[in-house]
């Protein structure tokens, strides 16, 4: 059966040998699971259980790291992980390495968010906020980068530094596409000038998702919320101020009161956010967008005829306001 674009067919005798690689008894069903871009998940469910088969990985590093995070929040955080992420360098099953975990309980918060209406998802992202205070338990001593020769985070010893080597980048690659105009480089440059201080305000470095929506969450009902009931996706983590992970929630939820209710629930189990945090989430989501907007003009799937300064005035002036 053909399980998707990047998996490709896969026999049933193929699971199986994974099954009994890992213990996990006899297959007795398996599809894709739905949501993501790349198409490297599908579920296995065995007479042991639910799990989730991971493969044909991004570059040699990805299941490797994906592991290591895991393990992080798994010893660190409340966030349910998936855990134990078992990881098989062996090619001779299906041509790729794969990594095999237990499927996580509750539902997926992509499905709930596009089902729900907008008290519903008031309250959804109240439960968002929540369950990134409960992922940013895992605290580290200094900022850190993902090494995959020695399987973990290295200090970085400037974080100012480090951050804008990450945004110069990602405006790298926006050029190597043709994606940023001089225009758009002066209002890049005039975002940092304005805000740039901002940065060197100091923090308790955590675990950073980076990637932090309801897509990559599931969650379990309880009485009339829905309670956070763990994460995944962990390839783009790195170890780094937390506010980082707010900007791009803020930007994807769609009103006020959803972004009010997110940031409220966090703060409320975090404490209150540091000096200068309009200024930092505002570069911080300019920082997000041109990941996104890279993306997008890249592969052309979207912006089609929309410039770039236009797109981003309205996510920056989101950060800043929900804050003030």
């Amino acid at each position: 059966m053909k399980y998707s674009e990047r998996l490709g067919v896969i026999e049933p005798a193929q699971l199986q040998a994974v099954a009994e690689r890992f213990d996990l008894g006899r297959v007795t069903d398996a599809c894709p699971l739905a949501g993501g871009l790349f198409g490297q998940n599908l579920m296995l469910e065995t007479t042991r259980g639910r799990f989730v088969l991971r493969g044909r990985p991004h570059g040699p590093a990805q299941l490797a790291k994906e592991r290591r995070v895991a393990s992080l929040i798994h010893e660190r955080s409340s966030l349910p992980a998936p855990w134990p992420y078992r990881v098989s360098e062996d090619t001779a099953v299906f041509g790729w390495s794969y990594a095999v975990m237990p499927m996580l309980p509750g539902r997926s918060g992509q499905d709930l968010w596009s089902a729900a209406g907008e008290k519903q998802r008031v309250g959804l992202a109240g439960s968002c906020g929540r369950a990134l205070a409960m992922l940013h338990e895992a605290g580290w001593a200094t900022p850190g980068a993902y090494d995959d020769t020695i399987d973990d985070f290295v200090p970085v010893k400037d974080p100012e530094a480090w951050w804008l080597a990450r945004l110069e980048a990602v405006r790298g690659q926006c050029r190597a596409v043709g994606a940023l105009t001089v225009e758009d480089e002066r209002f890049i440059d005039g975002v940092l000038e304005q805000n740039r201080a901002a940065l060197r305000e100091p923090f308790r470095p955590v675990l950073v998702h980076h990637d932090f929506k309801p897509g990559n969450l599931n969650f379990t009902k309880n009485g009339d919320s829905w309670e956070p009931s763990g994460v995944f996706d962990l390839f783009e983590a790195y170890i780094a101020d937390p506010d980082e992970d707010l900007v791009r929630m803020l930007r994807i939820v769609e009103t006020e009161e959803e972004r009010r209710a997110f940031l409220s629930e966090y703060v409320g189990a975090r404490g209150g956010l540091r000096a200068g945090a309009a200024e930092r989430l505002e570069l911080y989501a300019l920082a997000d967008w041109l990941v996104i907007w890279e993306y997008g003009r890249r592969n052309r799937v979207w912006f089609e005829g929309v410039a770039f300064i236009d797109s981003v005035r309205p996510h920056l002036a989101a950060a800043r306001r929900v804050v003030s």
